[in-house]
């Protein structure tokens, strides 16, 4: 027996698997042209800054960091988006928006490996970059309902929420954004009670603390009730209340569109990724117990 295995989190595609790998691969590839999304490839390996700069406080930790031969400090990317904004930032800058891009291939991350998560994942990446409208959250959406239905699942469900509710509530407490990303990273690990405390800590109102209390309970499937329930929740909280109209726009629009995806709208949903800046996303399989995917809006990436 060899004495060399696998490194921890990673693993082999045998031949049956993968096919299976390539067939999923080749199918979001199909769905990429068929939305008009063209196909970047970006390196596996970037600046260490770039990734820091642009990542959660939560990936920074996990990314797979190192110095290389030439004294340059490195990472294996966690995701794409980064890459994909350096790109746009440069060699793509003079290109016409909103501008459809796309691309597959595999990321690194320091986890705990378990059910559904390795240190080595793959993606598939879709990104729509210059567009402000809600049609463009929606496109996102219906492209994803869209996936999900050509791989053959089903009795599925996506998980929509705003950061811009959360974050509108605590910027108009003059909460600063740096402190506000650390309410946010406890509300992702769905820690509700010490996403509170911290708000406590950070000497929020005491009409901040209870309405945080009341938004962190809104949640369900009957979208027009969840919207409405928030708003008399955020009424007081500008921002907060234009979030949620934005949901309300994007939420409709796919409604308008037919297609015919059962949505859970969580008005305390957060993403570990700290460049949100709008609607955010989640399909949800029941059997699997695992997020499939994710996404959402970025303004200022």
């Amino acid at each position: 027996m060899s004495p060399f295995r696998t490194v921890r989190g990673m693993r082999d595609f045998l031949p049956k698997e993968a096919e299976r790998m390539r067939y999923v691969e080749q199918v979001t590839r199909d769905l990429a042209q068929l939305y008009g999304y063209r196909e970047v490839i970006t390196p596996v390996v970037e600046s260490y800054d770039l990734l820091a700069a642009k990542s959660g406080e939560e990936i920074r930790k996990r990314m797979y960091a190192f110095e290389d031969l030439g004294g340059r400090r490195v990472a294996l990317r966690p995701e794409f988006t980064a890459s994909i904004a350096r790109l746009i930032a440069t060699k793509m800058r003079n290109e016409p928006k909103p501008m459809r891009l796309f691309c597959v291939g595999s990321l690194y991350r320091y986890d705990e490996p378990q059910y559904g998560r390795f240190r080595e994942f793959w993606q598939a990446n879709y990104e729509l970059i210059g567009s402000i409208k809600p049609e463009a959250d929606a496109e996102i959406l219906m492209l994803t309902y869209d996936l999900m239905e050509k791989l053959g699942l089903r009795n599925y469900w996506l998980k929509i929420g705003h950061v811009g509710i959360i974050r509108g509530i605590l910027a108009q407490e003059n909460v600063k954004k740096e402190q506000q990303n650390m309410v946010m990273q406890l509300l992702d690990k769905k820690q509700w009670d010490e996403a509170l405390t911290a708000a406590r800590k950070l000497g929020v109102s005491q009409r901040c603390v209870t309405t945080l209390k009341n938004v962190f309970k809104i949640r369900g499937k009957d979208v027009s009730q969840v919207l409405k329930k928030t708003e008399e929740n955020v009424r007081d909280y500008e921002s907060a209340v234009a979030a949620v109209e934005n949901l309300r726009e994007i939420t409709e629009l796919t409604r308008k569109s037919n297609t015919k995806f059962e949505m859970l709208v969580e008005a305390g949903f957060a993403r570990g990724l700290e460049y949100y800046t709008g609607m955010i996303f989640e399909p949800y399989v029941p059997e699997m117990n695992i997020a499939l995917s994710g996404g959402g809006r970025y303004d200022k990436l």
